[in-house]
């Protein structure tokens, strides 16, 4: 045959519709039940019911206590920008606690010094039983109602000054490095102080106890006053000390609430609920049934793994233990097989920046992610495409990459999933030969494959009778067949082969059969067949027999069953399936499943499907939404901003762009109904700023099936929205939009992506009035292999911040700009410490750029804050406390402090946390564990903002089977605020 170019196998015809494909978006505990598996909360009382406050007075000072949620706002923070010069507004007065009450403190993470005094019993304010309260930790469960009234500052009663004069403090010590404790000052034991690297040594502020010793009785009273008045002296000792530490900010946080935000950020009556899933490959063995895809309804993907035990009567969700969590998961499930107590499911797409994925389990009901190190016999430029049991363990086949740039074959053996060893191109053939094996199957140890052809139209069969570890070329070649997946079967006799999205002269599909995989011929014939179909779609074989499903029409589909693979019957008709059929198995006792997905009711709603057939019996769908924990919402909330005494939240629901808005507390949320939002496609929004011209929103649009498109819409006031300016999108470029926003007192500057048949380069743009965008034709370096973040607003211009490099080599990246046009590249940024580093977000304060990232050191993965006083050119830096594994994702500032919230705790199991600091370089880490914000799953905060105390923070909790919004609320104070 003459010899043909170099390219893929065209992939068959299976798909109908345009289904999402997998998010690009990381002792483990199983899942629990979620904190908010709860009935429903109360629904959001509206912003003009809260009460005014009474016309009583409080004195100012001292500035204790948390105020109340209602204060009239402040200047916007300094997320994107820096606040426009207006006047601060005068402070509120509020009411006195009500009668017959004593005021108290309100609970908070403070660095100010205070003086201990004798325990009281605890008090609640009678009218506020959900009221956090200084005395102890609250109840069990989470409170119901979204809506936190407005409540009056109240302030603790006035201390008695020290009598005793302390001791002159000691000369204060130098200033402190990364990687080393404060020294000298000591911390109290409920206050996170340390500076260092975790497990670096922290120091614990205790209370001075005076041992007590046996005295006679005349002398008991003496020794009492004397120690008394040791302890008063002692602690006043530490309060100089602790308000000389260089640590003392004068910042307090307060403790906050947590709020379920599910019914606040609902989708504004779009039809369905934005699901995106898909099945892609069903396995059974014995009475138990697995069906595996991937779902990426949520901002992070995750893995489906739907099981049945008792021979397709009943499914549930199957547990996984690991990702995701905040950090994307490494893949999604492409093919699965298993039986005699071990299961295997892999990813067959190409690994991302996360990893491969793969999976084991021991039952098919609980699936534990394979650990990275374990899988380095598969190579980056490596992809698996099948796999099939085999009584020593598995064998996965696919294609590689050769030095040359060609296709090659590789086969990878494992006796249980974990230790896999590699059968590279060599051991199989070499590329003149064969290129990537493509379907593959074993009877016991005997394996047969099917490879594309290095030259030629005719499939290569390959056979292996030790598992896979060493493999020969049989002497058969099929003409003008596509090897498939699913072409495949074992029967009684031997093997079989069907090819797979073919038609031929005739009215049936022929049917070729062989021993023992060496030896193979034409044995029968499938058919007859509709002329409107594409043949037959998969074979499935067990113990009963062979089933071969063919498409008799658009989305039709019909089963005929075989017992030796030679004489062939129609069997049943699954009727109309309004989407795409991806897999078939069959159990021993002849039910036939078949899963795939199907069109929603949304314009890009997706739904995962899986039907069944008995034999000579109509199929029926099992349904799926019976499936506890299967479906969920699609809604995300990328990015919240206070300014001007509203609060914006954007982000997605549905499928289109959502934006929600709140009063002066940011309790109670509102949909914004607007044509602009969607569409046909999917539309999303990333982030939000305020300026001089108004807000503006950014995110994308993918209206085309493979383009994705820059969407921007504008508000004078936050209410009402509409189109901004119009960004064209020139010819070949596959993904051209915006991901962060900044807005400053010369305008507003986008940073985003271009993707290219080429590559990915950073996209920038800027306007002066939100009238026209110009994107920026000159980069630094060109941007090659540079990822932009985040983009913040500086009394000088704009700052830029990413980084450069692959994970392991990564660099930090600053670039800044007087005019949002011409920008220059300043020296990269990374800890002395680290082996690697990048930056992820930026704020600006006064004269301070404070940046905060992600660092690789031998003690892995640590955040760390990057502080610069001059415009970006140098930068002093420090770790964030954490005790273990933890990532900030979002920091915003204002004029009392810095704030930055996150995960602490591994990827899949960590609880909310958040960060303050008053300068960017001393840092106290809060952890939320309360009001849902901590549990059983992962919780994280990914979204922060404040307004003049107050602080708004969104994010996410979420099991295996629950998926949930979550709203934390605090107040900020400082000293001279």
């Amino acid at each position: 045959m003459p010899p043909q170019d170099e390219e893929p196998a065209e992939s068959p015809p299976t798909l109908h519709h345009s289904p999402p494909g997998p998010a690009e978006e990381r002792s483990p505990r199983p899942p629990g039940s979620s904190p908010w598996a709860l009935p429903p909360f109360g629904a959001p009382v509206p912003e003009d019911a809260e009460e005014p406050p009474e016309e009583h007075t409080w004195s100012p000072n001292p500035r204790t206590g948390r105020r109340p949620y209602d204060d009239p706002p402040e200047p916007a923070e300094f997320r994107h920008g820096q606040p426009y010069s207006q006047p601060d507004p005068p402070e509120p007065r509020t009411g006195r606690p009500p009668y017959g009450e004593q005021p108290r403190p309100q609970p908070s993470w403070s660095w100010q010094a205070e003086v201990e005094e004798e325990p009281r019993p605890p008090r609640r304010l009678v009218n506020r039983p959900d009221k956090l309260v200084a005395s102890g930790p609250p109840p069990s469960g989470i409170r119901r109602s979204p809506e936190i009234q407005a409540e009056p500052e109240e302030l603790p009663p006035p201390r008695q000054p020290l009598l005793p004069p302390p001791p002159p403090p000691p000369p204060p010590p130098p200033p402190q490095r990364i990687g080393r404790p404060p020294g000298g000052r000591p911390a109290r034991p409920d206050v996170l102080v340390s500076l260092g690297p975790p497990r670096g040594g922290r120091h614990h502020r205790r209370s001075v106890r005076v041992p007590r010793r046996a005295t006679p009785q005349s002398f008991r009273l003496p020794l009492l006053v004397v120690a008394s008045l040791l302890a008063v002296a002692v602690l006043g000792w530490f309060a100089v000390q602790w308000a000389s530490a260089p640590t003392t900010t004068g910042i307090t946080l307060a403790v906050g609430d947590g709020q379920s935000g599910d019914s606040a950020f609902a989708a504004p009556g779009q039809p369905g609920n934005g699901s995106r899933q898909l099945l892609t490959s069903v396995a059974s063995a014995g009475s138990t049934i697995v069906a595996v895809g991937t779902d990426t309804t949520s901002p992070i993907a995750r893995p489906l793994f739907i099981f049945s035990v008792n021979g397709g009567k009943d499914w549930e969700l199957g547990t996984v233990i690991g990702p995701p969590g905040y950090e994307p998961v490494p893949g999604s499930p492409g093919r699965v097989t298993g039986g005699n107590g071990r299961w295997l499911a892999v990813g067959t797409d190409e690994p991302g920046p996360e990893g491969r994925g793969m999976w084991t389990s021991a039952d098919g009901r609980t699936w534990t992610a394979v650990d990275p190190a374990r899988l380095s016999p598969f190579l980056a430029q490596d992809r698996i495409t099948d796999l099939a049991r085999t009584t020593s363990g598995f064998v996965a086949v696919g294609t590689t990459v050769l030095g040359d740039g060609t296709l090659g074959a590789v086969a990878w053996v494992s006796p249980d999933g974990q230790s896999w060893s590699r059968v590279d191109n060599a051991r199989i053939g070499t590329s003149d030969k064969i290129r990537g094996i493509q379907s593959v199957i074993a009877k016991g140890d005997q394996v047969v494959a099917l490879a594309d052809p290095g030259a030629g139209t005719a499939t290569v069969i390959l056979r292996s009778d030790d598992g896979g570890a060493n493999w020969l070329r049989t002497a058969t070649e099929l003409p003008d067949i596509r090897p498939e997946p699913g072409a495949l079967a074992v029967g009684k006799d031997g093997f079989v082969l069907v090819p797979t999205g073919q038609r031929f002269g005739g009215d049936g599909v022929p049917v070729h059969c062989s021993p023992d995989g060496g030896q193979w011929s034409e044995c029968g014939a499938i058919g007859p067949l509709s002329p409107q179909g594409t043949g037959v779609r998969g074979l499935a074989s067990s113990s009963d027999g062979i089933a071969a499903v063919a498409e008799s029409a658009w989305e039709e589909y019909v089963v005929f069953r075989s017992g030796d693979g030679k004489k062939w019957a129609k069997s049943t008709d699954l009727g109309h399936i309004p989407g795409t059929l991806r897999a078939v198995t069959m159990t021993g006792d002849g039910l036939l499943v078949a899963g795939g997905d199907a069109r929603g009711p949304g314009d890009v709603e997706n739904l995962a499907v899986l039907m069944t057939a008995e034999r000579g019996k109509a199929a029926r769908a099992v349904p799926l939404d019976a499936v506890a924990g299967l479906n969920r919402l699609a809604r995300n909330t990328a990015s919240v901003l206070a300014s001007g005494g509203a609060f914006v939240a954007v982000g997605s629901a549905n499928g289109d762009a959502g934006i929600w808005t709140s009063g002066n507390n940011g309790a109670n949320w509102k949909a914004i109904e607007s044509e602009w939002l969607g569409g046909l496609g999917r539309q999303e929004l990333t982030d939000v700023a305020h300026g001089e011209k108004g807000w503006l929103a950014v995110g994308s649009t993918m209206a085309d099936p493979v383009i994705t498109k820059p969407l921007l819409v504008t508000s004078g006031d936050g209410k009402g929205w509409r189109p901004g300016p119009v960004i064209d999108v020139p010819d070949g470029h596959l993904f051209l939009a915006p991901r962060t926003v900044a807005a400053g007192p010369a305008g507003y500057v986008l940073a985003g992506e271009d993707q290219t048949a080429s590559g990915i380069v950073p996209a920038l743009w800027f306007s002066p009035d939100l009238k026209r965008f110009t994107r920026v034709g000159k980069l630094p370096a060109g941007g090659a292999g540079i990822r932009i973040q985040d983009v913040a607003a500086t009394p000088s211009g704009f700052i830029a911040v990413g980084s450069s490099g692959p994970a392991e080599r990564e660099s930090g990246v600053v670039w800044i700009s007087s005019d949002g046009l011409s920008w220059k590249a300043e020296r990269r940024v990374i800890p002395e410490d680290a082996r690697s580093a990048g930056l992820r977000h930026v704020v600006a304060r006064d004269d301070r750029i404070v940046a905060v990232g992600a660092a690789v050191t031998d003690e892995g993965s640590r955040p760390f804050a990057a502080v610069s006083v001059d415009g970006g050119s140098t930068w002093e830096y420090s770790w964030l406390p954490a005790e273990e594994a933890a990532v900030v994702l979002d920091l915003t500032a204002s004029e009392r402090g810095i704030v930055a919230v996150g995960s602490h705790g591994r990827s899949s199991e960590g609880d909310s946390s958040v960060w303050a600091s008053a300068d960017g370089l001393t840092w106290q880490r809060h952890a939320l564990v309360e009001d849902g914000l901590g549990g059983a799953g992962a919780q994280w905060l990914g979204a922060v903002t404040i307004s003049g105390q107050r602080v708004i923070a969104i994010g996410r909790s979420t099991t295996g089977t629950t998926d949930n919004i979550i709203i934390w609320r605090s107040t900020l104070t400082s000293e001279d605020r």
